[in-house]
């Protein structure tokens, strides 16, 4: 299958590459093997492979602002303009801005050395195991030769992806590339300098990509050669605007990864909406690369994204109209923002794409009057619907209304407004809305790492950075057309308009992937590491239509209006290292500004 379904199952060895019919399976339990055992078996070793995936693989859905990990991910976009937050049972201090701006974050090894993935392992534990996969297998007399490579450059692509997780975070961290042993100093230093940090990330994943199997031949569970050159060519692309030397060099190894892995012939879904919101179909897309799989045998709604992301509303809570036919039963934490929204572009009639209030149809509405519903939300880019609810739409089986007097307007809920939407949006994007969300149903999920249309949108970047402006354009347009069914931009566009669509086109295509952060934090290293605009918005808006649809008001937010008054620093390009860390191993120096 061309993605890669990494099934978060009981136990790791349960994955599909293990045979239930090798002897040894059938006559020890899963947690007697020894450690000759492992090491001596390819199903064993692939077995403890699985199970490293289970402790570095969700790492990459890290957000800086969750440090719980809260309903599995839910807010990855958090503390970035695309989405309002509430946070009203996590303390002060673990707010995003309050958190790094008042200091506290120095004093916090959370990022440091937490993992977030089912194993509860630590990073350094994880790496260990990425380790011990390396040269375990590379020392093996009982596996084929033949075999061996393949092992191998899971064990380097995980430790490659297990470092990216904190080189985006920190810059430089401790390289520990063998397993230690009591004799080795513990008390390791940071690398020199950041790119040591990104050379041994991208050394791995070249290595692992040349051994690693097509995407076409392999069992569900395991890497491919399609991961390894998606992530090189973004990893790449991120470093080169951290690195302090290199960053053309940089470019070009994202180039020829992104070239190399459009040769493998993985195609976008013309579905945008049913790849992020129908388990089935996420799992069989020709677009996924590298994927996210929860198992429904051991994972329940309130697990998953969704938890946060479904409303909280029955019908007898609200006053509102029309009558909701079934509860919502969600706890709702984060929205799409107005701001967001306004991405989303309209096809006017002359055929052009354009903001909304660009628009003749809008041009109309202020002229003569009519329907907000006319005026804004007809001609949208696809994936707007596929992303966001909207006033008078269905979400589930209810008829929603966000408009004054509607079922889901703040003023209409009978019990406050802390569960509604304080933007006049909900999200749909990574909700399963065949049956109704309950939190205690067992359930399948499933959140892509990367895929087809990120891998073109990287690439664009890239072309861009490199001054092929015409070449980058095309690239833009692939998910522009087959995804927001919008026309093409012009390949003759000069640079500065080639890069305001590309902005506008990454932040649609790519809305709550845990993109938006680190994309704003390479964007602002690229022009200067200034004080980036976008993150640090203390002014946020509210559309609220009218109850009989024919006018609206963009009001200033008044619900949750401090949780989503954003400071950003320049200091907060980089984490800082945790000064009890530092307090322990005098070897550690410390991030600028902190």
């Amino acid at each position: 299958m061309k993605n890669i379904k990494l099934l978060i199952l009981i136990a790791a060895l349960s994955f599909v590459g293990i045979s239930c019919n090798d002897d040894l399976l059938n006559t020890k339990p899963l947690d007697k093997f020894s450690e000759e055992a492992v090491w001596n078996d390819i199903n064993l070793a692939q077995g403890f492979i699985y199970n490293t995936y289970m402790s570095v693989i969700p790492e990459l859905y890290v957000n800086p602002a969750d440090p719980q990990s809260r309903f599995g991910g839910v807010g990855n976009d958090d503390y970035t303009d695309n989405v309002l937050i509430k946070r009203s049972n996590v303390v002060v201090r673990d707010l995003m801005d309050k958190f790094f701006d008042a200091g506290w974050a120095k004093s916090n090894a959370y990022y440091w050395w937490k993992s977030i993935s089912p194993t509860k392992q630590n990073s350094f534990e994880a790496i260990r195991d990425c380790n011990l996969i390396i040269e375990k297998v590379a020392a093996s007399t009982g596996i084929k030769e033949s075999e061996k490579a393949g092992l191998i450059a899971q064990g380097k692509m995980l430790r490659a992806l297990m470092y990216y997780s904190k080189a985006r975070l920190f810059g430089k961290y401790v390289i520990v590339d063998h397993v230690l042993s009591e004799e080795d100093d513990f008390k390791l230093p940071r690398t020199n300098t950041i790119k040591e940090t990104y050379d041994f990330i991208v050394k791995d994943l070249q290595e692992a990509s040349l051994a690693l199997p097509d995407k076409g031949a392999v069992a569900a569970g395991q890497l491919t050669k399609g991961a390894a050159l998606a992530m090189l060519a973004e990893i790449s692309l991120h470093g080169a605007a951290y690195i302090e030397s290199g960053k053309t060099e940089y470019y070009q190894i994202s180039k020829k990864a992104s070239e190399d892995l459009i040769a493998l012939g993985y195609t976008l879904d013309t579905d945008y909406e049913a790849m992020f919101n129908d388990y089935d179909h996420g799992l069989s897309t020709p677009e996924g690369i590298l994927g996210l799989y929860k198992h429904i045998n051991v994972t329940v709604g309130q697990q998953t994204m969704m938890q946060g992301l479904v409303p909280n509303m029955e019908p007898s809570a609200t006053k509102g109209s029309p009558a909701l036919v079934e509860q919502f039963v969600g706890w709702t934490e984060i929205w799409p923002s107005v701001s967001l929204v306004d991405d989303y572009l309209v096809v006017d009639a002359d055929g052009e794409a354009k903001k909304w209030d660009q628009t003749s149809y809008y041009k109309t509405f202020k002229a003569q009057g009519g329907y907000v519903s006319e005026a804004i939300y007809k001609h949208r880019d696809k994936r707007f619907y596929a992303s966001i609810v909207q006033d008078s739409t269905k979400f589930f089986n209810n008829l929603v209304t966000t408009r004054v007097g509607g079922n889901m307007h703040y003023l209409s809920s009978t019990k406050g407004f802390q569960y509604m939407t304080p933007s006049g949006y909900y999200m749909r994007k990574g909700i399963y809305e065949k049956i109704r969300f309950q939190s205690n149903l067992n359930t399948s999920y499933h959140q892509f790492i990367t895929r087809l249309g990120r891998a073109y949108l990287n690439y664009a970047e890239v072309l861009l950075r490199l001054g092929n402006t015409s070449e980058a354009i095309n690239y833009i347009n692939k998910t522009r057309v087959a995804h927001g069914g919008l026309p093409e931009l012009p390949t003759g566009l000069s640079a500065s308009e080639a890069w305001k669509w590309y902005k506008i086109e990454r932040r649609v295509e790519l809305f709550f992937e845990n993109d938006r952060y680190w994309s704003l934090l390479r964007w602002g290293m690229e022009n200067g590491g200034n004080v980036i605009p976008e993150i640090n918005d203390t002014q946020h808006q509210f559309m609220e239509i009218s109850s009989d649809g024919r006018s609206f008001q963009l009001k200033e937010l008044f619900q949750y209006k401090s949780l989503n008054e954003k400071k950003f620093t320049v200091k907060r390009y980089l984490f800082p290292v945790p000064e009890k860390e530092r307090q322990q191993n005098e070897n550690l120096d410390q991030n600028p500004g902190w």
